[in-house]
């Protein structure tokens, strides 16, 4: 991997088209700006410029659905690619992706499962700080600067060098507080009103899914790949806390009600690609190293 960006960032990880993966990413990504370009225009009556809009969408949802999947799952580029096309469908159909809420899921598992092997820079909490307010503000999915906050609380948990990022914690909380004066300043009626706009059909789906998605964390076995920045072995406790980020934060979409699940349907699909991976057995180790 390009090795300078680590100097910068330890977030970041960029796609290099030397390696199969990442070259099969690079191909499919316009790949998914058609389908979904074509779908707006041809069933929603969208003009030429709105398609070619939702084309760019629909091919920034795959990239981050992709990423999310190497993060959550990262022996098993099946994950990556299920959830990838999940996510593709979801959006073809029309229904509207929370776009910041999904780059959120990214970086935040990131900081947490640290798989550049290097612990987040200051720059780096900023930026998710950012991508949290515009979670927040933008998606209009309150409790993600928590989720922010949870991210940051977790990496100071398994790291306790790191206690001074407590601070971008504590701005984090203080985006969802903002958002939570404003509407009253009751979470537990907020989320409970959320939760009374859900469809049950729903509910219970991403119920079932949420706990066998947990289980898969619990029973997590030893983690193949290594660090890109460090070619050392990732941490297993590391993955299972990351993966437990993304899992919180398709939860916390619930509290906001129907229309907020419709839109977080692109981190469930990185979720069922996991579960349908762990599924088939694996043929053959992949490290991170290449792919």
């Amino acid at each position: 991997m390009s090795r300078p960006i680590y100097k910068i960032s330890s977030i970041a990880r960029p796609l290099e088209p030397n390696y199969p993966t990442n070259l099969a990413v690079l191909i499919l990504l316009p790949v998914a700006a058609g389908i979904v370009g074509f779908s707006a225009w041809e069933f929603r009556d969208a003009s030429l410029m709105q398609a070619a809009a939702a084309g760019g969408e629909g091919a920034l949802v795959a990239f981050l659905a992709w990423a999310l999947g190497r993060e959550i799952d990262p022996d098993r580029n099946e994950t990556a690619f299920v959830g990838m096309a999940l996510a593709v469908a979801a959006i073809a159909i029309g229904w509207s992706p929370a776009v910041w809420t999904l780059a959120l899921a990214l970086m935040s598992t990131r900081i947490v499962n640290r798989s550049v092997g290097q612990p987040a820079k200051a720059s780096d909490l900023v930026l998710v700080l950012g991508l949290a307010a515009a979670a927040v503000f933008r998606d209009g999915i309150w409790l993600m600067g928590a989720i922010f906050a949870l991210a940051v609380i977790f990496d100071v948990m398994l790291d306790r060098t790191r206690v001074l990022s407590l601070i971008f914690a504590f701005l984090g909380v203080g985006l969802s507080v903002f958002v939570l004066v404003e509407r009253g300043g009751e979470p537990m009626a907020l989320i409970e009103a959320g939760l009374a706009a859900v469809e049950i059909e729903w509910m219970i789906t991403t119920g079932i899914v949420a706990a066998i998605f947990a289980l898969m964390l619990l029973s997590l076995p030893a983690v193949e790949s290594v660090g890109d920045a460090t070619g050392a072995p990732l941490d297993r406790i590391r993955i299972r806390a990351g993966g437990l980020i993304t899992l919180v934060a398709v939860f916390a979409a619930l509290a906001e009600g129907q229309e907020a699940v419709l839109s977080t349907l692109p981190i469930w699909a990185v979720i069922a690609g996991a579960i349908q991976a762990r599924a088939i057995p694996k043929a053959t180790a992949r490290s991170r190293s290449d792919t």
